[in-house]
């Protein structure tokens, strides 16, 4: 059996602090119910605080603080291929269908030209303001990556105060799509920075082949999965790791196999499936997933 070498990081020092990560989620949230103060907002103060003072302090913080370099150094395109799919799919599935139906043209203004009046804005604020020298293709790649909003503390915000369903499902969804616009705009601009040269047809042909691509993606997949469901009764574990599966085979799909926004094509996957499970009468299975 191999030992430990003194000093070097062992996985045990990653797995105490995911413990400790997940005591301190759970105490913020116990401790702040009732307050004005989003708990995830303390626990951004927390991680910083962490953060500080395991990297700039001469001692650190021993174990814990091997821990957190230890996941400091994970791949970040390996916590997405591990996270996005399932949170993408949880997040769009979980949505009121009435509700979505109702609010859809509200967050499709606010998701498509909504994003890109925001990168167009924030591309021109970044070229004569930022001191990089920057060309405008290189300006925008970045405005594209900020123009997505994550709204996540101001939902649990308006449930906890009894904020409207309508408003809810209005800023998660326009979230949702937004993220898939964001994703195909920068995209777009990251191979333009590459060199590739782009006039208006060709950019109207881009855009429409990796967004309706996407969604016809995730069409094709929630219906074969609802398919599926449908032969099978009473069954939560197949039902459950059956959705689980197909999210991350439609993403990883639409990323590598067809170069599609893989982003679209969970959402669709998940608003899709709900909608067929709901008009099948399949609630129970719905319910469960």
């Amino acid at each position: 059996m191999e030992t430990e070498e003194p000093g070097s990081p062992s996985p045990d020092d990653a797995v105490l602090f995911f413990g400790v990560a997940l005591v301190l989620g759970i105490g913020s949230r116990h401790l702040l119910r009732g307050t004005r103060v989003p708990y995830t907002v303390a626990l951004l103060v927390l991680g910083v605080a962490l953060g500080g003072l395991e990297y700039g302090t001469k001692h650190g913080l021993g174990k814990l603080g091997a821990g957190i370099r230890i996941w400091a150094a994970i791949n970040p395109d390996l916590l997405l291929a591990v996270f996005l799919p399932a949170l993408l799919f949880e997040s769009s599935f979980s949505m009121e269908v009435h509700q979505i139906k109702k609010c859809m043209a509200q967050m499709v203004l606010l998701a498509v030209p909504g994003v890109v009046i925001s990168t167009v804005l924030l591309g021109a604020a970044v070229k004569l303001t930022f001191p990089y020298d920057w060309n405008w293709k290189t300006s925008f790649l970045f405005s594209g990556l900020l123009s997505a909003t994550d709204p996540v503390a101001v939902v649990a915000l308006l449930k906890d105060l009894g904020a409207s369903k309508k408003l809810s499902t209005i800023i998660e969804g326009e979230s949702l799509m937004n993220d898939g616009t964001a994703i195909v705009v920068y995209q777009l601009f990251y191979r333009m920075v590459l060199g590739k040269t782009f006039d208006a047809g060709s950019i109207i042909k881009f855009l429409s082949q990796v967004s309706l691509g996407a969604v016809a993606l995730g069409l094709a997949f929630g219906i074969a999965s609802v398919l599926w469901l449908g032969f099978i009764f009473n069954d939560t574990i197949i039902e459950i790791s059956l959705t689980l599966a197909v999210s991350y085979i439609a993403f990883f799909t639409a990323q590598d196999a067809l170069e599609v926004s893989g982003v679209l094509a969970v959402m669709t996957l998940g608003m899709c499936s709900m909608l067929l499970l709901q008009k099948l009468l399949l609630r129970v299975t719905a319910s469960k997933v």
